[in-house]
């Protein structure tokens, strides 16, 4: 058995709630290995994330985390 059928074996045993996390790291070592286009291709790849960028986009500035708290050195 090759190794990317042994995956999909792998893949069809876990449970639903773990396939989000699988496909997040399928994207990302789809990204690593340079497969898509530009980062707005990878982006919207990653479950949820078009939704957590527009929600970020309609969050008033009032009730957003100053960089400097998120990264001391920025």
């Amino acid at each position: 058995m090759s190794s990317r059928d042994y995956a999909k074996n792998q893949i069809d045993t876990l449970p639903e709630a773990a396939l989000e996390r699988v496909i997040e790291f399928i994207s990302f070592q789809k990204y690593s290995f340079g497969l898509y286009e530009n980062d707005t291709e990878y982006m919207a790849s990653v479950p949820g994330m078009n939704n957590k960028i527009k929600e970020g986009l309609n969050t008033p500035l009032s009730e957003c985390v100053h960089l400097s708290e998120v990264w001391a050195d920025v």
